[in-house]
């Protein structure tokens, strides 16, 4: 039999409930900040290739002829095959550093494990709502999440949805 101290010191429902919603937030804010992130370096990877190649392949097909022509149409005082192979490179650089930042950040691993446990959280949300889970099992199925969402810092999900103390998430 448990003791008055015992029986304080356990969780309810409702407070396991809490701690779940909480969770599921900080996944949420997760998933849709880098995803946007993702989104990004994916785009400048794209966008940094399309420049260089559109930069270096006009001036490598049409030769001298081409890069005279693009000199008086733009009235240059050095020779345009040195701009047009600077701003390619700066294009070729961007893309390179994207993709080793992309790589480096495992967005894509993560991006995937964090899907995965808001499956999951969001089970444990309908199973203690409904009643089907044991306090026990449920708190044994949270710590799982919780040791599983270890690469999401908590204090760095809730400043990117804007849930810091005293602030409130936006349209709300």
């Amino acid at each position: 039999m448990a003791t008055a101290d015992e029986q304080k010191a356990r969780m309810t429902s409702g407070e396991l409930l809490e701690l779940v919603r909480s969770k599921l937030a900080e996944v949420e804010a997760y998933i849709t900040t880098s995803s946007r992130r993702r989104h990004l370096l994916v785009n400048l990877v794209i966008t940094g290739s399309i420049l260089a190649t559109a930069l270096t392949a006009p001036a490598a097909v049409g030769g001298k002829s081409f890069t005279n022509w693009l000199q008086q149409v733009f009235h240059l005082s050095s020779p345009s095959w040195q701009l047009l192979c600077l701003v390619a490179t700066i294009g070729s650089i961007t893309a390179v550093v994207a993709t080793q930042v992309q790589r480096s950040g495992n967005y894509d691993e993560n991006l995937a494990h964090a899907r995965a446990m808001r499956g999951t959280l969001q089970a444990l949300d309908i199973s203690i709502t409904a009643g089907e889970v044991s306090l026990h099992r449920g708190t044994a199925e949270f710590e799982k999440c919780v040791m599983d969402c270890s690469f999401i810092d908590p204090a760095d999900a809730h400043a990117r949805a804007g849930l810091l103390p005293g602030r409130r998430a936006a349209g709300q």
